[in-house]
């Protein structure tokens, strides 16, 4: 199967799907290798190392042994960079699913947030965006709150609300990502920003409710979550990350923050972002609750879906 990079392309879905199935290992990526066999035909394999030091082999067929190789030789590893892989197969030990990425995250550090996932194809995207950033000193700064445990491990479990959208394990994270992925297709469709300012357009988008990591538990809304908002705790949570950034890069700093607090009541918003970030925001937050209203419910209760064109009556007249 092939891997999905993070893109702004506009057929991608808004919604990001939280269920998984089958048995999933996860860990360095090891040895890659395929032998020529007769009579018994071609033999590929690939192996990985797991938190535990434990050598996990698989065998597959050669289109997907091609596919990983693929991707495996056109990820450019620097030295501080470690290579992962994550593997699933079915009850019969087939490979269903699988993802190559890199961090700078050493196996200790990334195991207890993977751990944490209630969606892998979710972490596995966030990994992706942050990799992708092409400005330097933003890239370090997304990296640098990856490498936070406990601000990730809350980030990527809680919901997003708690009866509102996206009001399920994980779906914080996943509203988040569907935030940028729109954001980063409507700054594309605009050609007079520049390519810094969509990359840290697309940084607030994917951030702008990390404040709810300090408001709202797994089961409950936390005791900061009963006297604050969250938009309030946005720019503690993000302190030392941002306080990174400034020294690297004090305008990139001082934009994002900017995007990352503005709203209507300030008035006009500096920067065309600002916009699209709130667009993100209800264009996912509308999303979740379509797909809640009609979830379980006769193909009838979907009005608001238009009928394909082999039902319609002009179509065959």
């Amino acid at each position: 199967m092939n891997t999905v990079t993070f893109n702004s392309d506009a057929n991608q879905s808004f919604e990001v799907s939280v269920s998984a199935n089958g048995h999933q290992s996860f860990g360095y990526a090891g040895v890659f290798g395929s032998n020529v066999g007769y009579p018994t035909g071609d033999s590929c394999y690939v192996n990985l190392i797991d938190w535990q030091h434990h050598t996990i082999h698989f065998q597959m067929d050669v289109d997907t042994y091609q596919d990983m190789r693929t991707r495996y030789d056109a990820i450019n590893l620097e030295s501080s960079e470690y290579l992962y892989i994550w593997v699933e197969e079915d009850s019969f030990g087939q490979i269903t699913n699988w993802r190559i990425f890199k961090s700078t995250l050493d196996l200790q550090h990334l195991y207890p947030i993977y751990q944490a996932t209630y969606h892998f194809e979710s972490l596995y995207q966030l990994f992706e965006l942050v990799e992708s950033l092409q400005t330097i000193p933003l890239r370090m700064f997304g990296r640098a709150v990856l490498s936070d445990l406990q601000l990730m491990k809350s980030f990527i479990s809680i919901p997003a609300s708690k009866r509102h959208h996206h009001s399920y394990p994980g779906g914080l994270l996943a509203h988040s990502l569907e935030c940028a992925f729109i954001a980063a297709q409507n700054l594309d469709a605009i050609q007079d920003i520049s390519k810094i300012e969509k990359e840290v357009t697309t940084v607030a988008s994917l951030l702008h409710d990390i404040g709810k990591t300090q408001t709202i538990g797994q089961v409950q809304h936390t005791s900061m979550g009963r006297l604050l908002d969250h938009e309030q705790l946005t720019l503690l949570v993000l302190a030392e990350p941002l306080n990174q950034l400034t020294q690297y890069w004090p305008k990139g700093a001082e934009t994002l923050q900017y995007l990352l607090m503005w709203n209507h009541k300030m008035g006009f918003c500096r920067y065309v972002g600002g916009n699209i970030i709130k667009l993100a925001d209800q264009l996912s937050t509308s999303t979740s609750l379509r797909r809640m209203a009609f979830e379980g419910k006769p193909s009838y209760f979907h009005f608001s879906v238009i009928d394909s064109i082999s039902k319609c009556n002009t179509c065959r007249n």
